[in-house]
């Protein structure tokens, strides 16, 4: 990897998360504009990426070799709850922690933030395994993860069948299937598809310029946190993938996977518990912002 394309696509994704912190801080956005913007990035422009990764005959991937890429991304989603549930069950007595924190562990933010980047940095092929990870992902934090939260209604199909996931699924069909995709229909996913990283990175400055950092950074317990979800995470994954695999890309994916904050979905099923969510917010800001710093460092790393 050239140091300059690391450093362009740092300098990207900093510049569109401060459009978004700026904009909330000096009352830019209407009210409203927030949960707008996350509901079209996450159930339109993501959806468009992934189903164009997939169909677009660029992904360099064969449906021989399916099986196993389903397999290691499996593997990559277990890890984090793996590391979640060790994690609490060694420490949560003696930090004052409960589910929320086990699930700040193993829930990364595979979508706005490692989605973006993973195109960025290595293409269709890499935005194709992160449309997989959707699958373990949700089918995982909808049952353990609301069976631990205590979630009100417990398992909904609904949500675990996400518009990502749907059309991960779809596109799946198509692939394997070797239909092929109307040339309209495929120029639309593509326009859609560019407005993801944009979208993402402003959606995420929003959501930090929305908390108190200053509260956040004085949780001493998101420093545990982001340790585990943003170090140790990615190393573990790293090293169990390693022998599973010898395909470098998917290797270096699922690893940057693995390496993203905490998702910001963890505070939104944590409050739909009742339960107090300062700890789960408190933990998306600053794995988010330790994250400008790891990400890129982890992406050196392999090269």
């Amino acid at each position: 990897m050239e140091l300059s394309a690391l450093f362009e696509t740092c300098f990207v994704i900093l510049a569109l998360m401060l459009v978004g912190f700026f904009g909330v801080r000096r009352g830019i956005y209407p009210p409203g504009f927030s949960g707008a913007a996350s509901w079209l990035v996450v159930n339109v422009f993501l959806v468009g990426s992934v189903f164009q990764s997939i169909c677009s005959g660029n992904a360099g991937l064969s449906p021989k070799e399916l099986p196993h890429v389903l397999l290691v991304v499996i593997v990559t989603i277990l890890l984090g709850y793996v590391l979640g549930f060790l994690t609490l069950r060694l420490l949560g007595q003696r930090i004052r922690a409960d589910a929320s924190l086990e699930l700040s562990i193993a829930v990364m933010n595979n979508l706005l933030i490692g989605l973006p980047i993973l195109d960025a940095m290595y293409g269709p092929t890499a935005v194709l395994y992160v449309g997989l990870t959707s699958l373990p992902f949700n089918l995982l934090l909808y049952t353990y993860g609301t069976w631990r939260l205590g979630v009100d209604g417990g398992f909904r199909a609904k949500d675990v069948f996400s518009p990502c996931v749907v059309s991960t699924l779809a596109a799946l069909v198509f692939f394997v299937l070797g239909l092929p995709v109307p040339k309209a229909v495929s120029r639309l996913f593509t326009v859609i598809a560019a407005c993801s990283m944009p979208l993402s990175m402003i959606v995420i400055g929003i959501t930090m310029g929305s908390e108190n950092l200053t509260d956040a950074l004085k949780d001493g317990r998101v420093y545990l946190i982001a340790l585990v979800r943003l170090v140790i995470a990615p190393a573990l994954t790293w090293l169990v993938l390693g022998l599973l695999t010898d395909n470098e890309l998917l290797l270096k994916s699922c690893v940057v996977i693995a390496g993203c904050p905490t998702g910001i979905v963890v505070p939104i099923l944590t409050l739909r518990s009742g339960r107090e969510a300062s700890l789960a917010s408190n933990a998306v800001i600053v794995t988010t912002l330790l994250s400008l710093l790891t990400l890129p460092a982890l992406l050196l790393i392999l090269g």
